[in-house]
This record gives C-alpha cells, structure tokens and sequence, in this order.
C-alpha cells in the first residue's frame, strides 16, 4: 500500500484513477487542492489534499467549510421559508467561523474524484481501511482524513467499519436513488410522472449524440450548458468544469457524455454519466435554460438517466437538488455522509468535528427528512 505523488505515478499504470489525477485534477476552474494516488493493490483511489486557506470560495467538493456553511447559507437563502432561514443562517454564519478557526480545510480526502457524487468499488468492502488509516495518521499528523459519499444504502459495511475505526459521521445531504437492478420490472417506470417522460422522450426531435461522436469545438457549448444550470441557476460554489476537463474525461474513460442536438445542428443538453458496475451517476447536467420550459430538456436528461440504470441493471444515485421533481419520478431519499478521522488532532480541532457531526445529525437531517430536500 501507498500513496504516490503524481510525478511518481508510474508509466504503465492506467487505471481511471491514475489517468484522473494525471490528467483533469487541475481542470476544474474553481478547485485548488494537491491530489495523490492511493494505491491498495486491487484498487486505486484518487485523493485531495488540503491544507487549508486555497481560496475562500473554494468548491464543496474539496472545501468542507465551503460544503458546511458557504453554500449551506446559499441554499438557505433559496429555503423560501424565511422564518426557517433566518436562524439558521445565524446559526450557520457562528458555527462558520469556529470551523475556520480551527483548521476544517486541513483535510485529505480518500477517493475524491472531485465530484458532487464519489462511487465506490462495490466489490471493496473495506478490508484495506485500517492500514490505509495508519498510512494517513503517519503521512499527514496535522490533517483530518476521511471519506465522502457514503450512505447506508450502498455503503453500509463501509459505514460500519470506519465507525469502529473511529472515525466521525457527519451528514452532509439528502441524495436519491433510483434502483434499477431489477430491469424492465424496476418499480420506478411505473410512475405517472415517468411515464410522461418517456413519451417526451419519444417524440423528441433531439438526436443523442454519444461522446464519442463529440468533435473538439463542441466541448465549449458543453461548459456553457453545465454553467447555466448549475453555476447560474443553482450555485456558483458547484465544481467548475471546463471543456478541457469534459474532454479528458470522455478520452479517458471515466466520464461517458450524451448530448442532445436540434435537426439544425445546435447542442442544448448535456448529460454526463460517471459509474462502475453497480452505480450509476451525473455529475455532469446542463441544458439552454433561456429555452421554454415546455421543451423538456431537464424531463428528457433524467428520462435517459432512468432508462440507463434500468438497461444497465444498476442503482443510479441520482445526487442532490429538484427533491420534488425526483421524488414523482419514484426517487428514494437517502442521507449521504462524510466520515471523518480526527483522533490523532489536538482536543479543540477534535471537538470541532464531533460539534459539527452532532448539529447536523441534531438538526440538519430531521430538517432534510421533514422538508424532504
């Protein structure tokens, strides 16, 4: 077991993991992170490094401060519920500089492929974790490490583990999953709401175009779709991608793009698939959000998504955002976790993360569950 510096990489490894920090790390615009390769034999896993204070809008999926109170006070300040998002966003703004002023930043973070929704080997169980604890408490004394992206549906041995390792829970949202293990016969396709999207899909003039047909000069227009969706009309605090990095996924392997082109030529959607096996998910979404809403592109991404999973016999985690929308289409809420091992940080650094884990599974997932984010 070990962990290599990306000039280290050796020449003849090509797994996605290695080909992923190698190549597309560094092209995400609003990341700033050190990325490594955890190599455990079996399994590669990319890993970030922070060491705290990249930049104060760095993106969630690297910044834990970022992902706990900068763009938790942006969703909050979407709540509609005004009476709701005042104190909270109180509460958020406190809680914010004591997590600043104790290092929260100062964290490695094992298999971040520095998206919304990290998957995970589903035949890894787990058995690597001590050693790969006792790596990390040698190689970084003055950092918290852990793992995101965990859920007690698809992780849960690994949940379990990393608890009796003693490492800390702590919640972060509320994902949805569609199961699509059983095929044609998933419970899902029987929904009304699906059911529509699937003629909209039918009848749609839009030709798929699959990445592989993609030419270079179409990669700009993917940027620009993903950005209108998710860093204009969601939060700015979203990963950045670029078209460098929409490109070097699609070559390498470990991003399968779909487009959606008009008879006339012009590419209005995107949709880019990222997955093992057993899971399926999209980090990549975007479509011309200047379009009328009834030309249905968001209806026709997540209908491919959909019948993805169910063609493929996969669990599609289908992340975060559009609660209502997922739920009519059948999607099962469940809460994702970071798990987090600060055991060998001074006392106060440890009580900042045991404080956080405790306020969040207090009140942050009943608040999820209630109002069914």
């Amino acid at each position: 077991m070990q962990l290599i510096e990306p000039g280290q990489i050796p020449a003849d490894d090509d797994s996605l993991a290695a080909k992923f920090v190698l190549h597309a790390a560094d092209k995400i615009n609003n990341v700033v992170t050190r990325m490594a390769l955890l190599d455990i034999g079996a399994h590669h896993f990319p890993v970030s490094i922070n060491d705290g204070g990249e930049r104060p809008d760095n993106s969630y999926v690297v910044s834990p401060l970022t992902a706990y109170t900068g763009y938790a006070d942006y969703e909050l300040a979407h709540l509609n519920r005004p009476w709701l998002a005042w104190p909270l966003q109180k509460l958020a703004a406190g809680v914010g500089r004591h997590l600043q002023g104790q290092h929260i930043d100062r964290i490695v973070q094992v298999n971040n492929w520095l998206l919304s929704t990290n998957l995970y080997p589903p035949e890894w169980q787990g058995a690597e974790l001590e050693a790969i604890t006792r790596l990390l408490r040698e190689r970084f004394p003055d950092h918290a490490f852990g793992f995101r992206s965990l859920n007690r549906f698809s992780n849960p041995l690994l949940l379990e583990k990393l608890a009796a390792l003693g490492y800390v829970s702590v919640p972060s949202r509320q994902v949805y999953l569609f199961d699509g293990r059983a095929g044609r016969q998933a419970p899902f396709l029987q929904r009304h709401n699906t059911r529509i999207d699937a003629t909209l899909l039918r009848r749609t003039d839009y030709a798929l175009v699959p990445g592989c047909e993609l030419a270079d000069s179409d990669y700009l227009r993917l940027e620009h779709l993903y950005n209108l969706l998710y860093l204009e009309k969601y939060c700015p605090l979203n990963p950045q991608f670029s078209a460098d990095w929409l490109r070097l996924g699609q070559r390498d392997g470990w991003l399968e793009l779909l487009a959606l082109r008009t008879p006339q030529g012009r590419i209005d959607g995107v949709l880019g698939w990222f997955g093992n096996g057993s899971i399926l998910t999209a980090p990549v979404v975007g479509y011309d959000t200047a379009l009328p809403q009834k030309t249905g592109l968001y209806r026709l991404i997540t209908r491919l998504c959909l019948q993805a999973a169910v063609g493929r016999k996969c669990l599609l985690n289908f992340s975060s955002g559009a609660a209502h929308f997922k739920r009519l289409r059948g999607g099962q809420p469940e809460i994702e976790y970071s798990m987090v091992y600060v055991a060998h940080l001074p006392p106060a650094r440890q009580r900042v993360w045991r404080m956080l884990g405790g306020l969040l599974h207090g009140i942050g997932v009943p608040l999820m569950q209630r109002l069914k984010l």
